[in-house]
């Protein structure tokens, strides 16, 4: 077995469990989160996705925050949900010249894959971990189409569960979409 499978596969199950928890709200999703991103960052550094091992490193300290952030609005344990104005949320288009310009920036490495592609997925990933952290009721509608293009990235670098994590996180998005919104 190899240690690239060892961990993409903890890195799911935590993945996961975290998913679950924050649909539900819960603030115990979060420890589960920063321990899968530290091993997302271990795998994507070895598989040269260079951008998404930047994220996860991202996602570990945005999960410190977030955890941080939603215990102290927790009440027995579930946090309420916020909303941002439209205004705010037009911010996210700035995400497109930042990513081609760190898709440019990536594409000069050695070993890179996907540079684009993984820039794109990297800025408006942060952008929804962001609106997760703030307990904003949008952030599910950014993760559907980043879970669904997560699932194209990672099987084409052969990272087969964790594209496989992403169709089930693209439909765990559908219910947290669903969830949040009400």
């Amino acid at each position: 077995m190899s240690a690239n499978f060892l961990l993409e596969w903890s890195s799911t199950a935590l993945s996961l469990a975290f998913l679950l928890g924050l649909i539900l709200r819960k603030t115990w999703a979060w420890p589960a989160g920063i321990i899968s991103s530290a091993l997302s960052v271990l795998l994507f550094y070895r598989v040269g996705l260079y951008a998404e091992t930047g994220l996860y490193v991202v996602y570990v300290i945005m999960g410190i925050y977030g955890w941080n952030h939603w215990r102290e609005n927790a009440v027995e344990d579930q946090v309420a949900l916020v909303d941002l104005s439209i205004k705010t949320q037009r911010l996210a288009l700035l995400g497109i010249p930042i990513a081609l310009l760190l898709g440019a920036g990536l594409n000069s490495l050695p070993m890179v894959s996907y540079a684009y592609f993984d820039a794109f997925t990297t800025v408006f990933g942060l952008w929804a971990t962001w609106q997760e952290t703030r307990r904003i009721r949008t952030a599910f509608h950014y993760w559907i189409p980043l879970n669904i293009a997560s699932v194209v990235l990672y099987g084409m670098k052969g990272l087969y569960v964790y594209a496989g994590l992403m169709v089930i996180y693209s439909i765990m998005s559908v219910v947290g979409y669903l969830n949040w919104r009400k």
